[in-house]
């Protein structure tokens, strides 16, 4: 549970700027977690990233707020076929560094995982850097279990970073098949 200062909503267009800041904190802190550089990032129009946390019926982009300043984010993404529709992506997911180890990450993913369950989502998806020890350790604690290694997933200034693929049943199910 949050602190009393802090508090957890649905992000919406108004927050691109924002969600903007907080993603370029992102990419420089972790540039190994996160697929766009610090200028892919910095060049994408703000109506795009509007249209990206805009919920919709298969998509939404949870925040934390302390007081008017994100300090965390994580999206979810429906599949759009209807035969992937059990399925969903979590992406994103990020703390600013002043606010780990309280809890914030973990609301985020908590309100990712019920809103999933509105959804009608019978299992997510998420990649993590495999040395994101931080945040494997966040996402097994939670019940998710590993079915894959993609070697050299990212290159970042030249060195390459491998990803894990990972899966939480929300159905009771609890191997990765």
């Amino acid at each position: 549970m949050l602190c009393e200062a802090l508090t957890l909503r649905s992000l919406n267009e108004t927050d691109a700027a924002a969600f903007t800041k907080l993603r370029l904190k992102a990419i420089d802190d972790s540039p190994s977690a996160i697929w766009p550089t610090l200028e892919e990032e910095r060049t994408r129009p703000l109506d795009a990233v509007a249209a990206q946390i805009r919920q919709t019926p298969e998509q939404i982009v949870f925040g934390v707020f302390d007081q008017y300043m994100l300090i965390g984010i994580a999206g979810l993404k429906q599949e759009p076929y209807a035969q992937l529709r059990h399925k969903g992506v979590l992406w994103g997911l990020f703390v600013h560094p002043l606010y780990r180890n309280v809890g914030v990450a973990r609301e985020l993913l908590g309100a990712a995982l019920t809103h999933a369950c509105t959804m009608r989502m019978r299992q997510i998806h998420l990649r993590v850097n495999t040395e994101n020890h931080r945040a494997r350790r966040l996402y097994m604690t939670s019940g998710f279990t590993g079915y894959g290694i993609e070697r050299r997933a990212m290159c970042v200034n030249g060195r390459y970073f491998d990803e894990e693929n990972m899966v939480l049943f929300l159905d009771g199910e609890n191997t990765a098949a």
